[in-house]
């Protein structure tokens, strides 16, 4: 199934190649800054780029998630879509989506109430709008979590900025409808792709599967990849054609699909 699947994927032309970071091509590490692509992804996906348009799209601010993949020639999208750059920045120009631009002050607003609690466990990483606080580290990460909640809940809605969850961490967004679902179409649209495989493995990957399936009714020759560990969820992987285990998994697919790519070139 897998190997009819990717094959009948890989002679569509134009052809575009997807991916989240943590999570798929990095295992999850105990903070953000010490996560690091698994070995062999970044040679791996500098092949793939000579066969296809390749795009990362990340929770992740752009610059963030474009230093950590560190391939030039790669279209990077951070914070679920709101930003994005054509290339390694500073070389590459990071835009960020107009309208976001007027909830800046909400997101630091927010965030900065949580820095001032000083939660033991927590890590707040700020992005270009909004941010993610992260209590993977917490004493008690379901007791932690509840509590950033109802830290944040009346304010948010005050402010009128939405939370939202990933692994461990909790997702300050503008109020904008934008995903990685919207991000991954915009991105078919501009190469107009004939083919496109999006690979994932959290909850905001789940738009980018949902969108994988309507671009697939649409006559696009779309793959939906799950990654699978042990929390994914149920949801994630019942949108997904393929699904892989672990990183490990992810990489492999990787690696088979660069090397059909190359073989048939």
């Amino acid at each position: 199934m897998v190997a009819s699947t990717v094959a009948e994927l890989l002679v569509q032309r134009p052809l575009g190649l997807v991916f989240d970071i943590d999570g798929t091509l990095s295992p999850i590490a105990p903070t953000p800054g010490e996560a690091q692509l698994y070995s062999g992804v970044g040679e791996l996906l500098t092949r793939a780029k000579q066969h296809a348009h390749i795009a990362i799209i990340t929770g992740r601010a752009v610059l963030d998630g474009a230093r950590m993949v560190n391939v030039d020639g790669l279209t990077y999208i951070g914070t679920h879509g709101l930003e994005q750059a054509d290339g390694l920045p500073p070389q590459a120009q990071v835009q960020l989506l107009p309208e976001a631009q007027e909830y800046r002050e909400a997101g630091t607003y927010l965030l900065d109430l949580v820095e001032q609690e000083k939660l033991p466990g927590c890590l707040v990483e700020r992005k270009s709008v909004g941010g993610t606080i992260h209590y993977r580290l917490a004493p008690d990460p379901e007791q932690m979590r509840q509590r950033i909640l109802s830290l944040l809940r009346e304010p948010a809605q005050r402010v009128h900025m939405q939370l939202s969850e990933g692994k461990r961490a909790i997702e300050v967004r503008v109020p904008l409808h934008i995903n990685k679902g919207h991000a991954l179409r915009s991105f078919v649209q501009r190469y107009k792709l004939q083919g496109v495989l999006f690979a994932g493995d959290d909850r905001t990957d789940i738009d980018a599967l949902l969108e994988i399936e309507r671009l697939h009714d649409e006559g696009i020759k779309a793959v939906g990849v799950a990654v699978q560990h042990a929390d994914t969820l149920a949801e994630l992987l019942a949108h997904a054609d393929i699904v892989v285990q672990k990183v490990e998994g992810m990489v492999e697919l990787l690696r088979t699909i660069v090397e059909e790519l190359e073989k048939t070139a």
